[in-house]
């Protein structure tokens, strides 16, 4: 594993202080690949925890070997609670994983998943697009996905940053509220819609692009049409407008893969979470918030008119 934490500190000494939490079930797969991808960042964190969340496979090993050679490396071990779905899970072994932090002085707070492959320089790139936009919260790169023999970049709206891959102003998460566990997933839309109500932006930069090593929703279910239900689910619970359900559900018949059947599957998920009125996790006055900016978006397609929205912009 090449080195002591101590060495490598000394050489890489960070300019921006920042930790990271990662959740971590049954990840012995991809979990080596993404903890070397951190460990030669040209900025290192502060602090790493990684949760371990009741794994069943050998993720409790490799993360105690690497916390081992590396003294920022942190192993926790957190048991499954009964009734938790895999998603809302993920999200309270973050929550747990940031106890052993509240202590800790930070500037930056990253989430990252256990199969994500980074790019030497993405936690430099991101913070310098942070250094750049002061009115950024949250900020992300972009993933790329694996389709038949090749990797494609993931198709998300740009004010869209992927809780695989995101990194917050410890003031905005803290003014956000901090993550809310969604039982299909959603939580990083959630931060998003918290944060844009309190007058932060968010972003993902397509520039800054990382490896995922398997299609979103897929780590459970194993099939893609069940983690695209899942996330029409997800949209539900949201707080995602019917009408714009139904464009976003059209959209990604066209453009998401499986073609056709995606945005089916999507669009069965929203209606399962209706009929079933599964929670709604953010407060009413988020979901209106959203609502708002779905239908003014989708009023500029009628009228032709630009959306007020956030974009980076060349100093």
């Amino acid at each position: 594993m090449g080195g002591t934490g101590n060495n490598s500190r000394d050489i890489n000494m960070p300019r921006t202080s920042y930790v990271i939490v990662t959740p971590a079930f049954n990840e012995a797969q991809y979990l080596s690949d993404t903890i070397k991808s951190v460990v030669f960042q040209t900025i290192l964190p502060r602090i790493w925890v990684i949760v371990d969340d009741g794994s069943r496979d050998a993720t409790p090993d490799i993360i105690q070997s690497y916390a081992k050679a590396y003294s920022w490396i942190r192993y926790v071990r957190r048991e499954k609670e009964a009734g938790q779905t895999y998603y809302a899970s993920n999200v309270y072994a973050i929550l747990y994983g940031l106890t052993y932090l509240q202590d800790e002085d930070y500037d930056f707070l990253a989430v990252l998943d256990a199969d994500i492959v980074l790019c030497p320089d993405y936690y430099e790139q991101v913070f310098e697009r942070f250094d750049r936009y002061p009115e950024l919260g949250i900020a992300a790169g972009t993933y790329l996905e694996k389709e038949g023999t090749k990797f494609v970049k993931a198709r998300i709206d740009r004010h869209s940053t992927p809780k695989a891959i995101q990194v917050f102003r410890r003031a905005c998460y803290e003014k956000a509220g901090g993550y809310k566990p969604f039982p299909y997933g959603g939580e990083d839309s959630g931060m998003e819609v918290m944060a844009r109500m309190q007058g932060w932006q968010t972003w993902s930069f397509e520039e800054i692009e990382v490896i995922h090593n398997r299609p979103v929703g897929t780590a459970i279910t194993g099939s893609i049409l069940k983690a695209r239900f899942n996330l029409g689910i997800s949209d539900y619970s949201l707080g995602t407008h019917p009408l714009f359900m139904v464009f976003k559900s059209l959209k990604r018949c066209a453009w998401e893969p499986p073609y056709l059947l995606s945005g089916m599957f999507r669009m069965a998920g929203y209606c399962f979470g209706w009929l079933r009125q599964h929670a709604r996790p953010l407060p009413l006055e988020a979901r209106q918030y959203l609502r708002e900016e779905q239908l003014l978006r989708l009023k500029s397609l009628v009228v032709k008119t630009p959306v007020p929205a956030w974009t980076p912009h060349e100093e």
